[in-house]
């Protein structure tokens, strides 16, 4: 029996207050340039996976969207990861154009001004014609980066405030240990989409809305008799993130060609309803209720990555701000490599119900924010398992005032 009747998570938080939610700073242009500076330019940002720079030389391109900024990320010689702005230190064009690839220099393609893995200056054609040239001052400018269970994180800070470590907080020790390293099928989809970025990550952290907008995708198999509301497991807030484990409907029956589907997917599909941990020892937090229901968590490192972990599978998604009413979003899943062309099938109708899913969310989202700018809605109310959302209104707000109090 599933506990997901347990409610009131709201109540365990009474600092965060149960009323309506003002609207005003999901489309606010004002509001969404102070949260450039105060969140995006200071927060910890997800950039890739060490597996894109698993050899010396190996380098890709991180697109920032938001700053429409590019970022050079390799590993070195010596073994370690750094990351640069990919910008010539002549005359500011990209010094790499590839998105990714293996290099011992970095050309770039206007001048051929080039740059070792360290990022120093080494090469410059007819140097004698320049004027007290100095080389040692014109590296390419260096990025701060550290990675996490094989997650590389960038901070565009020159002094973060934080480290990565007491960044991710408790958040990022209780997901520790997951079997992140077996995602080596990948896939992924991206777009742009006319809402506030924090409309859409919350979107994504809330199941309130499978029943009814998810009704002819993936409702039966999370929305059973026990649960036909969508109602969480767990709801845990942690620090700047937070996390919440999402229940299936262990009576689901697929139809006949889904079920073939699932028969043959190398681990349970988040699209499922099933959390099947077979083959894979979950960390601890990971499922904290233990429920035999559970499906998988979905893992919120603020600002703008949601990692979803279950027993199968892992994916997430990324967003990208582009005003206050508009987002580049990214979505990057992680699968075990398939062994026969059955498991082949089995992952590629995964991949597909998940994505129709995630496109009824995206449509949702641009009406909702249409109301926004009109202001024909003016507050949101929050459902009790809607805490998550509450929780990131404050944190918005709590970063924006500290980041006030700290530039007057």
């Amino acid at each position: 029996m599933s506990n997901t009747t347990e409610t009131r998570f709201t109540l365990k938080h009474p600092e965060l207050g149960t009323g309506p939610i003002p609207t005003d700073i999901y489309w606010k242009e004002d509001f969404y340039e102070k949260e450039l500076e105060a969140i995006f330019r200071r927060a910890w940002l997800w950039a890739g996976r060490v597996e894109q720079v698993a050899k010396p030389g190996a380098f890709f391109v991180k697109s920032i969207p938001t700053f429409d900024a590019s970022i050079l990320i390799t590993r070195t010689s010596s073994g370690a990861i750094k990351a640069y702005h990919n910008t010539c230190q002549h005359r500011g064009n990209h010094v790499e154009l590839s998105s990714e690839g293996n290099c011992r220099v970095f050309t770039c393609p206007f001048h051929g001004w080039s740059y070792n893995l360290d990022g120093e200056l080494t090469g410059v054609p007819d140097s004698d014609a320049f004027y007290d040239l100095d080389r040692s001052s014109l590296s390419l400018p260096e990025v701060s980066v550290d990675v996490w269970e094989g997650f590389i994180f960038i901070n565009l800070q020159e002094s973060p405030n934080e480290t990565l470590e007491e960044f991710l907080g408790k958040q990022g020790r209780n997901l520790s240990g997951y079997p992140f390293e077996k995602g080596k099928a990948v896939f992924s989809y991206e777009g742009q989409i006319d809402t506030n970025w924090k409309c859409m990550v919350d979107s994504f952290t809330e199941a309130y809305h499978v029943p009814v907008l998810h009704k002819r995708s993936v409702k039966d198999s999370f929305c059973g008799p026990n649960n036909p509301h969508g109602r969480l497991l767990d709801v845990d807030l942690s620090g700047h993130h937070r996390k919440i484990s999402v229940a299936g409907n262990p009576e689901y029956q697929p139809r006949p060609v889904q079920g073939l589907a699932y028969r043959f997917s190398p681990g349970a599909a988040v699209t499922s309803g099933d959390g099947d941990q077979s083959g894979n020892q979950l960390p601890e937090n990971i499922n904290p209720t233990k429920d035999p229901s559970w499906v998988f968590d979905i893992a919120v490192f603020f600002p703008n990555l949601l990692l979803f972990v279950g027993g199968g599978m892992h994916f997430l998604h990324q967003i990208w701000p582009l005003s206050a009413n508009n987002v580049h979003w990214e979505m990057r899943g992680f699968l075990r490599e398939a062994q026969t062309a059955a498991e082949r099938f089995g992952q590629e109708n995964s991949i597909v119900e998940l994505r129709d899913a995630v496109l009824e969310d995206t449509n949702t989202l641009e009406r909702i924010q249409i109301a926004l700018k009109r202001q024909t809605i003016r507050e949101f109310i929050y459902h009790d398992h809607e805490l998550a959302l509450r929780y990131n209104f404050h944190t918005v707000n709590r970063w924006v005032q500290e980041y006030e109090k700290e530039t007057p």
